[in-house]
């Protein structure tokens, strides 16, 4: 019957059902007939070998099937279903046939059925099913017995009926013994019909070579000796007694089916069919501990040993049931031990496969796997040829029809791996083979698959299913990474000599934790060989294993709601970092994998990607991929070539290949920008808990990247490095419970430093200038006045009452006479020892008070020197008890620092007492690093070792230390003098003014830089333009070439012209349909470009002839951006996303396309430019020859937006903040303040425009832009030397900035928006460039610039490029420690608070006095300043 005909039948016969509802007509015939339909299609859908742990919906689970279709229609028929669970049931309380029919056609609803919602608000039809089951006669009894099974599913009515089911559970205990004895008398009486169906069957062609195999028992007992049981796997596969072979295939499908699929049916019921209902009901109850008693009592393992013997029962559901029913007993560990006794492990192998009772095997196994004693003791008890067949069954439930079968053999494996006999014998049988098969055949690893049209269901289904793969593989890999490490420990103890490790036990299970897998993980770095042979690692290499994972991590990142996903991506990044410490896999993984469209990304891009904080939210995937990432960067430089080293040659060129491959990984993760993925990763703060270890990890990672001088001489200039980041960010954990991370972070941030400084430091010079000033100390030699020593000591002596000694001292050293003691001064706020701690006896002067400048005594005497030799150091960086009674004033250098030990010991961590150690010296006076100081002994201190270290400390606070200094003084403070060369320029403006008589151009050295900072301070808004259109707004700016227009791009895509003298709109064009974003006048006026980055705008870019009429010459349709060449003007050059298109000017044809896909940066405003000579193009951050149109080199990326631009001088590009030597390829420095900011040089190229531009279609970088201190700002930079000159605070958004040719006008498009109101104010300000502004247009914002107006030193660096809210601008002032030179010119300076307001108020940095001069001075010093770039 088709599927059409039943529902039709089902259809008519509800109707009719309908029609007599709460008649008197009998309704059994109806329910019968509906009942037959649905057991009909029951049957029809189990002959399709569905999964029997799967309780979807039959619908769900194969919406093709007949029975989901029947049970849908059954159940929109809200009133047919409430009558069959209300009134059908409780109409009466005697026994009837209408109860037996709902109770029948219920059970046969049940696969469908939502089970919490009809029983576990249905008390009263729970309680009568229980009574029924109880004491009703057949079949209702059974009938209610199946419906409970459904019931007890749900742990809620399970825990509501508990005094029900401790009743109900020992009788059904009983009743199934009572049928199990009935089946067997049933069974001796179909013997003789056996026989003849066995004739039956030999009479069909060749069954004769079946019959000739099964018959073969002396073979097949054999075979099974080493089991201890009567039959074996083999004889599982020929049963003799049904002389069937499920193998070969000359057995036909009705005589493998009731041993494969089984049957079904309710009516007649069967006694099989009774004995599967009372285990369905019991299987649910097994996992309860209080009923474990009854299942002892009445010997439930015996009767499932009877069932799962397929040669005694003939019912393979019945099997299946049984096997469930044992699943859930294997919770009890009594049960299993029980179970292991009764040799259960070989019954279970003994259960046919293919069949549907396996796949109940497969969970049994799952069960058993999770028992960690009881694993151990079937490795140990049970011979090695069962172990083997169990590993085997197992694998062939890896290939298995049913899902379910699979997913319990892969999570068994996982649970199994840890013992190392079953890992063997997994390896022996090819298992990691068909892990693979199962990993790669999943629907959603196909890369050509349409995911659109598969289900949900198999959507879910499939990622499970490599959810547990990947867990599986995981484990599989860890321990033989465990064997193999502890395989070369063992053999490198016994070479040196040592007694090695035990090895690791075949039949326990072995522990291990995260940071043993690292340490081995280390040690495979440290000593595999670059052609090594790992079995695991090139079997899953050959298979394509490091290929698909990588794929699946790519695709996994796009799973969203799933659960699972964090699991699977986690584990496939364990399994690649187990692999990663093989040089092979290293080389696989800078290649490029195959994605889903047609998309080809490179592997190490995918690893960054899931590094990347703001791609992976999850801390365990981020651990995972940096993980991978150190065992690729961080392997070592020289590698053996294989097991054994023959002659030095072959040697060299081991060491060449293994330093190749590093090399390699190396310009892979540099090329993939993983250099800026690290540093991001190392600032990361959340989440808080595990933002610790994820900086350390980030920080090897960087530090296995710093052994490539290329990525080293990068690092160097970087704010990390050279500002005291790097030492910001190890003071304090983020979060105090971790501190074990936070000083493995501490460890790899001073290697780090270490790598990149080229010198030994502790953490607390963590910047590489302070360890260049105390390089620079350190090589300095010390001199001294010596009697000024004996004057001090002399005034000592007397201050104390040793008149006799003072005059001997006087005498003897023949000091002058004097009545006033000579006077000792030092630094305000500066005392000569940093008290080390706290009951500590060292040598110090006691400071009780602030030193005064003129003292006649110094304020306590020295110590005494027996003393002296038990001071390591007088600093304690964790002692904040102040040294002295009264604070040093704010603002000061801070107290000194001394060191007594000898200059040639070296200082590290442990020559640093620890407050512990310090809290009895006086037991440590004769210890062996404490000895009291004698005569002879030179080791310890002495006073001119103190004197010296305090001269050298006052020395190191000299902001710009040099190593040939004169005598210093003891009784003034010695100051390094600032280098000034003789015909440096004056500061002041007027003296400037006056020595350009005699040096010209400038007035001297630097003067045309000290012109420009006078100049380019000095902003005064003088014109606005406002669009005279309703809602009109400006977007771009831009001057005309002829200085008498400013043109002006609207939002509507119009192109208006305004008059600089009168201010009016002269012209308006209508250019696009959508805002305007660049506009770019030709030299020779006759051409104008201009640009819209709306896409829905057409065409996007035009080039427009300005003679006669205005009229468009050439449309870039897919261009978001154009502009001239460079040097003729006669090339056009547009950009679209990442490709770069140069046309022709007069044809607008395109001459070339500049686009490589494995170079792209992907910058959001990219945009392509040429060089000052036209030559060479920077596009995407790659830098491209015009004549060959080949790239030239890929510059590292360091930010998500800015593409870069040529320095005017053409030997520059500047990237965001990173300033590169187009020469070299090196990075120069780092320009903090241009962080974000769009760059417009001005018409020489001395002076850089800095202002961080609003865009319309930018919703990437809003918020980041609001939270900047500079986003409503533009600043002025000396182009020269990149230091910093001035920042106008506008109080808006700008959108465009421009300056005019003579730098006489600056142009500023901005916006203000009202959050309140929601209304904008949009203008073009027009400032003159070189004027102060008005005092009345000042107003109350410029209160705190009066004190701007100050003389101070020009070359001083105001040190605030730093402009964003950047976390450690304070830390860098700080690490520092105030000792910038101040005619040192710093590119990675941070802004100080006062520094900050100051900036903010327009004014900047006017060390220059120039208020009287006038207007016409001022632009005559503006248009003279620029000469040649000094």
């Amino acid at each position: 019957m088709t599927t059409i005909d039943s529902l039709t039948e089902l259809t008519a016969t509800l109707e009719t059902w309908n029609k007599i509802k709460g008649s008197a007509v009998d309704p059994v015939p109806h329910l019968k007939k509906i009942a037959e339909l649905v057991e009909k299609e029951t049957e029809a859908y189990f002959k399709r070998d569905p999964d029997p742990f799967d309780d979807r919906h039959p619908g769900r689970a194969d919406p093709d099937c007949s029975l989901g279709h029947l049970l849908k229609a059954i159940f929109k028929n809200e009133n047919f279903m409430d009558a069959l669970t209300g009134p059908y049931i409780s109409n009466s309380r005697e026994e009837n046939e209408t109860h037996t029919v709902v109770c029948r056609l219920l059970l046969d609803c049940m696969p469908g059925l939502e089970t919490s919602a009809v029983f576990q608000e249905n008390e009263v039809l729970v309680s009568t099913l229980f009574q029924w089951a109880e004491s009703a006669s057949e079949p209702l009894r059974s009938y209610a017995t199946g419906l409970l099974a459904g019931a007890m599913e749900c742990s809620d009515v399970a825990g509501n009926f508990k005094d029900n089911n401790a009743v109900l559970v020992p009788i059904m205990l009983q009743r199934l013994k009572t049928l199990k004895n009935e089946m067997i008398e049933m069974g001796k009486n179909d013997v003789n019909h056996k026989a003849t169906k066995i004739q039956e069957n030999t009479a069909r062609p060749f069954s004769i070579f079946a019959l000739s195999k099964k018959d073969d028992s002396k073979k097949l007992d054999d075979q099974v000796q080493c089991a201890g049981i009567s039959q074996t796997e083999n004889d599982a596969s020929h049963p003799k007694m049904h002389n069937i072979n499920v193998d070969c295939s000359n057995s036909s499908w009705a005589e493998m089916e009731p041993y494969i699929i089984g049957s079904y049916q309710m009516f007649p019921l069967e006694v099989h069919m009774k004995q599967r209902l009372i285990l369905q009901y019991l299987a649910p109850m097994g996992e309860y501990q209080e009923f474990l008693g009854h299942i002892f009592e009445h010997r439930a393992m015996d009767l499932i040993f009877q069932y799962i013997d397929l040669k005694k029962n003939k019912d393979v559901r019945l099997a299946f049931d049984a096997l469930r029913y044992l699943a859930s007993l294997l919770c009890h560990k009594k049960f299993v031990v029980d179970f292991l006794e009764n040799n259960g492990i070989q019954r279970l192998l003994l259960v046919y496969r293919p069949s549907v009772a396996a796949t109940g095997v497969s969970m049994c196994l799952y069960y058993l796997a999770y028992f960690e004693d009881a694993m151990e003791r079937v490795c140990s008890s049970l011979p090695l040829c069962v172990l083997n067949d169990l590993v085997r069954y197992i694998l062939w439930l890896l290939e298995c029809s049913h899902e379910s079968g699979r997913c319990h053999a892969i999570m068994s494996f996982s649970l199994a791996f840890q013992f190392r006999v079953i890992l063997d014998l997994f390896d022996k049988e090819n298992g990691l083979r068909r892990l693979y098969n199962v990993l790669s055949t999943q629907p959603v690893m196909n890369l050509e698959m349409d995911f659109e049209s598969l289900l949900e269901d198999e959507v879910f289904t499939s990622r499970q299913a490599i959810r547990h793969t990947c867990v599986a593989l995981k484990k599989y890999f860890e321990i033989h990474l465990i064997i193999k490490a502890n395989s070369i420990r063992r053999s490198h103890a016994r070479s040196e000599g040592f007694t090695p490790a035990a090895d690791i036990s075949q039949q326990k299970a072995f522990k291990y934790n995260a940071d043993f897998l690292s340490e081995c993980m280390d040690t495979m770095l440290e000593f595999t060989p670059v052609k090594t042979h790992w079995p695991p690692i090139s079997t899953f290499e050959e298979l394509g294993g490091i290929q698909l994972l990588l794929q699946l991590v790519a695709m996994a990142m796009d799973w969203s709601y799933y659960a699972g996903k964090t699991d699977t991506i986690h584990s496939a990044l364990d399994v690649l970092a187990v692999c990663a410490v093989t040089p092979s896999v290293e080389l696989k993984l800078c290649d490029s994998v195959s994605l889903p469209d047609n998309v080809s990304s490179p592997s190490v891009s995918i690893l960054l990607g899931v590094a990347d904080s703001e791609v992976s939210t999850d801390p365990e995937v981020q651990k995972a991929a940096l993980g991978v990432i150190i065992n690729c960067v961080c392997g070592p430089l020289y590698m053996l070539g294989g097991r054994f080293i023959g002659s030095s040659s072959k040697r060299r060129s081991s060491v060449r290949s293994g330093e190749s491959v590093v090399s390699k990984m190396w310009q892979t993760f540099r090329a993939n920008n993983g250099v800026m993925v690290l540093l991001k990763v190392l600032m990361t703060k959340t989440p808080i808990t595990d933002a610790d270890e994820i900086r350390a990890l980030a920080c090897r990672a960087l530090l296995g990247l710093s052994r490539s001088e290329t990525i080293r001489q990068i690092l160097s200039k970087l704010p990390l490095f050279n500002k005291g980041q790097l030492q910001y960010l190890t003071r304090e954990p983020i979060l105090q419970d971790k501190r074990l991370e936070h000083v493995k972070f501490c460890k790899y941030g001073t290697e780090l430093m270490e790598k990149v400084s080229g010198k030994k430091t502790d953490i607390s010079e963590m910047s590489l200038e302070s360890i260049r000033r105390s390089s620079v100390v350190a090589q300095t030699q010390i001199t001294y006045n010596e009697k000024e020593l004996l004057q001090i000591i002399h005034t000592h002596l007397l201050s104390n009452g040793l008149n006799e000694s003072a005059s001997a001292l006087q005498r003897e050293a023949n000091l002058p006479r004097a009545i006033t003691p000579p006077t000792v001064s030092q630094p305000e706020g500066v005392g000569l020892y940093h008290s080390p701690g706290v009951g500590t006896s060292v040598t110090t002067l006691n400071c009780t008070s602030k030193l005064p400048r003129h003292t006649t005594t110094t304020s306590q005497p020295l110590a005494s020197t027996s003393c002296i030799n038990h001071v390591t150091e007088f600093s304690s960086s964790h002692d904040n008890r102040p040294s002295c009674s009264s604070p040093p004033p704010t603002g000061s250098l801070g107290p000194i620092k001394v060191n007594i030990l000898s200059s040639k010991t070296p200082k590290t961590p442990g020559n640093v007492r620890t407050a512990a150690s310090l809290k009895t010296p006086y037991k440590q006076l004769h210890t062996s690093e404490s000895r009291p100081f004698t005569k002879n002994d030179n080791s310890g201190g002495s006073l001119e070792k103190i004197v010296k270290e305090y001269l050298r400390k006052q020395h190191a606070l000299c902001k710009n230390p040099v190593t040939t200094v004169p005598s210093f003084s003891l009784f003034s403070p010695h100051q390094c003098p600032d280098p000034r060369l003789r015909n440096s320029a004056p500061c002041n403006i007027t003296a400037r003014w006056q020595r350009k008589m005699l040096y010209t151009p400038s007035g001297g050295y630097e003067g045309a830089k000290l012109d420009r900072k006078f100049i380019f301070t000095r902003f005064k808004s003088f014109q606005t333009y406002q669009d005279t259109e309703e809602d009109g707004c400006f977007s771009c700016c831009s001057f005309s070439q002829c200085e008498k227009y400013l043109m002006l791009g609207t939002y509507v895509g119009q192109l208006k012209l305004f008059n600089l003298n009168t201010q009016e709109e002269v012209q308006s064009y209508n250019c696009h349909d959508s805002p305007l974003t660049s506009l770019q006048q030709s030299r020779d006026t006759r051409l104008i470009l201009t640009s819209s980055s709306s896409s829905w705008g057409s065409p996007m870019s035009s080039l427009w002839t300005m003679d006669s009429f205005f009229e468009r010459r050439h449309s870039f349709s897919e261009d978001h951006h154009v502009e001239f060449s460079k040097q003729t003007q006669d090339q056009i050059i547009g950009t679209k996303d990442e490709t770069a298109r140069i046309y022709d000017v007069q044809t607008g044809n395109i001459l070339m396309t500049l686009f490589d896909p494995e170079k792209t940066n992907n910058y959001v405003r990219n945009r392509a430019t040429f060089n000052p000579t036209d030559d060479l193009v920077l596009n995407d951050g790659v830098l491209w020859d015009v004549r060959s149109c080949k790239a030239i080199h890929k510059f590292d990326k360091f930010n998500s937006y800015m593409s870069g631009l040529f320095h005017p001088q053409g030997l520059e590009i500047i990237i965001n903040s990173e300033v590169w030597d187009i020469r070299t390829f090196h990075l120069l420095h780092t320009v903090p303040g241009l962080d974000q900011c769009q760059i417009t040089f001005n018409y020489p190229g001395t002076i850089i425009y800095g202002a961080i531009h609003q865009f319309d279609d930018d919703d990437i970088g809003q918020e980041d832009r609001h939270k900047s201190v500079y986003g409503s700002t533009f600043r002025t930079f000396d182009a020269t030397d990149y230091s910093h000159i001035a920042t106008y605070d506008v109080k808006k958004e700008i959108l465009d900035l421009n300056c005019d040719k003579n730098d006489r006008f600056l142009a500023v498009i901005e916006n203000l928006k009202n959050q309140e109101t929601f209304s904008e104010e949009n203008l073009c300000r027009l400032y003159k460039v070189g004027m102060l502004r008005d005092q009345d247009e000042q107003g109350d914002d410029d209160d705190t610039e009066d004190d701007d107006r100050e003389e101070e030193d020009p070359s001083e660096d105001d040190d605030d490029e730093e402009g964003d809210n950047n976390e450690l601008s304070s830390a860098s002032e700080e690490a520092d420690d105030n000792n910038e030179d101040d005619s040192e010119i710093s590119f990675t300076g941070s802004a100080s608070s006062e520094d900050r307001s100051e900036d903010m108020g327009s004014l900047g940095d006017q060390s220059d006095s120039g208020d009287d001069f006038d207007d016409d001075v001022l632009f005559e010093l503006s248009n003279d300043y620029t000469g040649p770039l000094d």
